[in-house]
């Protein structure tokens, strides 16, 4: 199943940013493939080139979650353990991509100058174009005529957060990660006055969330009733937690699949208000 994020397989999400990341290692290897049969290098200079496309990837991946960090480090020293949560999918892409880049270059420092061009160039325009790609496809999306029922049995409808920056969560309390992020949302809700919280549980009836957040001492300005899964289907979400995050215009910035850890959420409220500042 493919979403506007990732490709879902089962249980397993896989990333578009890590794809893209994946396809350009793999068109590099194939470039090599044919370098080595055209200009016969060793077998040690094969072993090298191979074994550092395995190794950029991890190094990729390693240094894309420290400079997401570093770059909030403010909220992860409140927070060290945070640090380890990669399901956060808080990673910095380019700073990632910048350090694989020069690590794949010292390991096969060897290499003429010429290789090392095509190698770089043929990476850097796979991950330009699966990027340009990916912005020419998403889509402008726009809350759905929608309404759903309020702890008070009254029906809202989501055109109504217009005005304001907003935050639908998609959650229900069987749920483990979402009992998870709870207190990050309930915590960003005081913090962050200026945005709408939208608590949308899905297919739970009134007296079940009630009772939830009533035991776990949690107050939510708007919490609805989606019992049918109706908003997920319509925007293509598929698993709990889901996070979308509209500008005050009501149009969709951007999505998270899976828990958010404060540094996540804090950037994805950095964005939608910069759309904001940029209509």
């Amino acid at each position: 199943m493919i979403s506007a994020e990732a490709i879902h397989l089962g249980p397993f999400m896989l990333p578009f940013p890590l794809l893209l990341v994946l396809l350009g290692l793999i068109v590099v290897y194939v470039v090599g493939k044919i370098l080595n049969k055209k200009q016969q290098w060793s077998a040690q200079t094969w072993q090298t080139f191979s074994d550092s496309l395995w190794t950029t990837l991890w190094v990729d991946l390693i240094a894309a979650r420290l400079v997401f960090v570093l770059l909030n480090l403010e909220v992860y020293l409140a927070s060290p353990i945070d640090i380890i949560k990669v399901q956060d999918k808080g990673f910095h892409l380019y700073g990632g991509v910048i350090a694989g880049v020069a690590w794949f270059l010292w390991k096969n420092r060897a290499f003429k100058l010429e290789n090392k061009v095509i190698f770089v160039t043929f990476f850097t325009l796979i991950c330009a174009f699966s990027l340009a790609l990916k912005q020419w496809q998403k889509p402008q999306s726009f809350y759905p005529n929608m309404q759903f029922s309020s702890l008070e049995q009254q029906q809202i409808p989501l055109k109504q957060f217009v005005g304001k920056p907003t935050v639908v969560n998609l959650w229900a309390s069987w749920c483990p990660p979402c009992h998870r992020e709870m207190p990050v949302l309930a915590q960003a809700q005081k913090d962050f006055q200026q945005f709408n919280f939208v608590m949308l549980n899905q297919g739970e009836s009134s007296e079940k969330v009630q009772g939830y957040l009533n035991k776990n001492q949690f107050s939510f300005q708007h919490v609805l009733l989606d019992t049918q899964g109706e908003f997920a289907k319509e925007m293509k979400m598929f698993g709990l937690p889901s996070t979308l995050f509209f500008n005050a215009q009501g149009q969709l910035v951007d999505r998270h699949m899976g828990e958010l850890s404060p540094a996540m959420l804090q950037q994805y409220l950095k964005k939608i208000s910069n759309s904001d500042h940029l209509k």
